[in-house]
């Protein structure tokens, strides 16, 4: 038998209020109070927004830059291949000859280290020309190859499928597998595959832009920045890298696109998804110049802006259009925070 109190019993007012307040608890942990973004409170700190900031700068640039990397490698690796092949009595000479394709052969680079490069696919005189030319597969592990001075450093392995390709344009299909890239500011090991597409254009007074436009489903991306190791998974990229060079000597590096970030940053695990506004300027030792991004995570908006030596952080907390919090910090500070 149960007890039933009067409506107006303190007790049953106390009963009510209790109910209550349970009640609004399980409403505040539902709509995310009380802890970081994407556990159960909406705020993110400037600290924690500042490390994911920085790496949302670099780990798409830098990625870009060692597919470029790669396959610039490997164009200067098959023209060096083919010149040693024609020689001594030209390139006639030995397409006359029965052509011998390359299986397993140790190329020096031309900027120190070497690549083993296996040429397939296409046709036997196509394999020996130099260039590449549809339908060709191309496979080398890099040790320490350097295509030019000022590119980066590779080690690893790279499968690469040519899909078109033209005096001004190509499309490629890369398979990156623990590909290596030693940059100005850090290191960053690739695996995965992405589909690669570049354009070249020369202006009246000679000045070369070459876009290259790259999107992966996945890519796996180790890095070594600022002392520190870390472990990435890109997603979702769609990324456009543009250098324009005068007379060989680059003038300008822009990206732009999306991508998302995935990562133990700040001591949790998180992903959002990163934003550039427009295109984003680099310098030649790969650091953000000028430009905004905008990272998306599950509760929380972070601008970013670089202007020169200075970078501003914005926090808006429940992505409602108000800024909660922001934070000005020199370029240095900013990158410290990469890795």
């Amino acid at each position: 038998m149960s007890l039933q109190l009067p409506p107006d019993s303190p007790r049953a007012g106390l009963r009510k209020s209790g109910g209550l307040a349970l009640l609004c608890a399980a409403l505040l942990c539902a709509c995310g109070g009380g802890g970081s973004d994407g556990s159960a409170d909406v705020a993110t700190s400037l600290d924690t927004a500042t490390t994911y900031a920085a790496n949302a700068s670099e780990l798409g640039a830098d990625a870009g830059t060692a597919l470029d990397a790669a396959v610039l490698a490997t164009q200067v690796v098959t023209a060096t291949q083919a010149s040693a092949t024609a020689a001594p009595g030209g390139l006639a000479q030995a397409l006359a000859a029965p052509p011998q394709p390359a299986v397993n052969v140790v190329v020096p680079c031309p900027s120190g280290g070497t690549a083993v490069l296996t040429i397939s696919g296409g046709t036997p005189s196509s394999q020996i020309n130099g260039s590449f030319d549809a339908g060709e597969v191309y496979q080398l592990t890099f040790a320490h190859c350097k295509a030019s001075t000022a590119a980066a450093t590779l080690d690893g392995a790279l499968s690469l499928t040519v899909q078109s390709a033209s005096a001004t344009a190509q499309t490629l299909a890369l398979s990156a597998t623990a590909l290596a890239a030693t940059l100005p500011n850090g290191s960053v090991s690739l695996t995965g595959n992405a589909a690669w597409a570049q354009t070249t254009t020369t202006d009246a007074n000679g000045a070369t832009a070459t876009s290259s436009q790259f999107t992966s489903p996945s890519l796996a991306v180790a890095t070594l920045f600022n002392a520190r190791s870390g472990g990435f998974t890109l997603s979702s990229v769609d990324l456009t890298r543009t250098v324009t060079s005068l007379a060989g000597v680059q003038q300008s590096n822009t990206l732009r696109g999306t991508h998302t970030l995935a990562a133990t940053l700040a001591g949790a695990a998180v992903t959002f998804t990163v934003s550039t506004q427009g295109s984003i300027s680099y310098s030649v030792a790969g650091q953000p110049v000028s430009g905004s991004w905008t990272l998306t995570l599950p509760h929380t908006l972070v601008g970013v802006t670089v202007s020169g030596a200075n970078v501003v952080i914005t926090v808006d907390d429940g992505k409602d259009g108000t800024i909660d919090r922001t934070v000005s910090l020199p370029l240095g500070t900013f990158l410290s925070s990469v890795g």
